[in-house]
């Protein structure tokens, strides 16, 4: 059976990049480029957990795991793989009706118009470590407190589409553009058209704000996820030498995700992060978590 391998993103809220080895029957998928968790149709046409393959090591958990699945793993292709998640749902700004938010992916083979639910989440609910330094001066200037500065992102950028929002579907293009498709509050204008590449924002969420706190607390959440933005194929060099920096301050987390790296501009750097993780970890520094 023909082996299909490929990357999609996992939005809305944004986990990073998940890379997928699909035999058809059985598949293997790993968030790490280290550890593959297995499933198999299990005979009623439903995919199940069978295993658990780490590189290196071999199957550390599992049973009637398939031979052709293990042996696909074992002659894979290097990693990462093609992002193939060229359809993508975008709330749209209430001014322009352009790009603000990116809400979904899927790939063009498997799209299908469902229910849209537009409402951006940057983070799980569950998590809440996000902090503002902007926000944050903000509250010492006025005596205020604000609620947690993920729901004060959260709503800052879904104000930007409301009251009532809409959004759109397009297929991105080769030349980084993309073709309108169906929606919900849809203009009649805005069907079926044609943006250029500079028309989405290159990361999450459009980085062009009225006002500087919001544009601060735009750069700071980017900021905040740089070791998973890193995973994206398509970054600019400028934008992928910040994220660089960024995700180099938290080496754990760099270290957990850094084969899916697809580009690196300063390899020395890099090195250097993942060399301090690894001392963090011998010397027993508590584990802190980019989701709870």
């Amino acid at each position: 059976m023909p082996v299909r391998t490929y990357a999609r993103r996992r939005v809305n809220p944004y986990r990073g990049v998940v890379h997928i080895l699909d035999l058809g029957e059985a598949t293997a998928h790993t968030y790490d480029g280290l550890t593959w968790h297995l499933r198999a149709d299990d005979g009623q046409g439903l995919m199940r957990p069978v295993g658990v393959w780490v590189e290196g090591e071999g199957v550390r958990a599992g049973s009637r795991i398939p031979a052709e699945l293990i042996d696909a793993l074992q002659q894979r292709p290097p990693l990462p793989f093609r992002l193939a998640d060229r359809m993508e749902l975008w709330l749209l700004d209430k001014e322009r009706g352009m790009p603000l938010a990116l809400l979904a992916s899927e790939l063009p083979s498997r799209f299908r118009h469902e229910r849209i639910e537009p409402e951006w989440q940057p983070f799980a609910l569950r998590y809440t470590a996000f902090s503002s330094a902007a926000l944050a001066r903000r509250e010492e200037s006025t005596g205020t407190s604000d609620s947690r500065h993920r729901d004060w992102l959260a709503r800052t950028v879904n104000n930007a589409a409301r009251p009532y929002p809409a959004a759109q579907w397009f297929q991105r293009l080769p030349d980084g553009g993309g073709e309108g498709r169906s929606g919900l509050r849809l203009e009649a204008q805005w069907q079926q058209r044609t943006l250029a590449t500079q028309d989405f924002p290159e990361l999450l969420v459009r980085a062009s704000w009225n006002n500087l706190l919001e544009r601060s607390v735009i750069e700071e959440y980017h900021t905040w996820l740089a070791p998973l933005l890193l995973l994206l194929p398509d970054l600019s060099d400028a934008t992928r030498a910040w994220l660089e920096a960024a995700a180099c301050r938290h080496p754990a987390w760099l270290a957990r995700v850094h084969r899916l790296i697809p580009r690196v501009l300063d390899g020395a750097r890099l090195n250097a992060a993942l060399v301090a993780a690894r001392l963090e970890a011998a010397a027993g520094a508590p584990e802190t978590q980019m989701f709870d």
